[in-house]
């Protein structure tokens, strides 16, 4: 082969291996992408130098035993795969201190994360479909129930309901900001006063979220769970910062890290997940 044709070669693996997603002033790189090994990745949770992946491995409301956690290096090498075994369908997940705190259907898992260990699960009466979490600074932890309209609080190991409203329809992804807590809905970001439990629509026009991450001012990426993952504020209209939708990846509960700005994908169906520099 001459030099002439390598070289060309070269070229031609670098583009099929190196996406860039391009959309007005933002640009996103893809950096990795696990092996497609992991069963049904729903939720992706970046702690300093761990990225902890909850898998459903199985129906989402199927309580099987068989739901676990992965623990992944920020390399996106696979560190332990089973990391925690013995989940029904665990999905979001909030980190305070010590503790790992994971939704699992009809109840709360809680976690060392030093010891790798389950030390108990809190039973949330009457929940349906627990699914994102977040926590704040104080390690009160939130909820989002999506058949029920509903956001549970636990604190203590105690539960109680922050708020049940049928503004909050097929409420999932949390984002936790001082004394606001804002939710994903059916096509809005609404704003939470968690001390008086009232709601306003903040961003409307979004379409289906399931994660939702804050990144600058008042802007947030949202995922829709078919792929698609946007920029959205309550100024401007969303932005498409891709979408794989076509190529039938998913796009669930991501995690955006303020540290390298590199938002990770849980990509469900598709099994593996993937990260993006994203450049603003």
């Amino acid at each position: 082969m001459s030099s002439l044709n390598l070289r060309m070669k070269i070229q031609l693996i670098i583009v099929f291996t190196i996406t860039v997603f391009s959309s007005h002033s933002q640009t996103v790189l893809k950096l990795w992408e696990t092996p497609a090994v992991l069963d049904i990745p729903e939720s992706v949770l970046f702690d300093d130098s761990i990225i902890y992946v909850s898998n459903i491995n199985g129906k989402p409301t199927e309580k099987n035993e068989m739901g676990y956690l992965s623990k992944l290096s920020v390399d996106g090498e696979i560190i332990n795969q089973k990391w925690i075994i013995g989940l029904n369908a665990p999905k979001g997940m909030a980190v305070f201190e010590n503790l790992l705190y994971v939704t699992d259907i009809d109840r709360i898992a809680v976690i060392d994360r030093v010891d790798g260990k389950i030390l108990n699960f809190i039973p949330i009466e009457n929940a349906k479909f627990l699914n994102d979490a977040t926590v704040n600074e104080k390690g009160l932890v939130a909820f989002s129930d999506l058949q029920d309209n509903t956001i549970y609080l636990v604190e203590n190991n105690i539960v109680s309901i922050l708020v049940k409203n049928e503004i909050l329809q097929n409420v999932n992804g949390l984002w936790w900001g001082n004394d606001a807590l804002y939710a994903g809905t059916i096509n809005a970001v609404v704003k939470i006063d968690v001390n008086t439990g009232e709601i306003i629509k903040y961003i409307e026009g979004t379409g289906g979220i399931d994660g939702i991450e804050k990144v600058a001012g008042n802007s947030f990426i949202i995922s829709d769970w078919s792929g698609k993952v946007q920029l959205i504020s309550p100024q401007e209209n969303p932005i498409v910062l891709f979408d794989t939708t076509k190529d039938k990846i998913n796009a669930a509960d991501i995690e955006y890290s303020t540290k390298n700005n590199i938002l990770y994908v849980p990509t469900f169906y598709a099994k593996s997940v993937v990260a993006y520099k994203v450049q603003f």
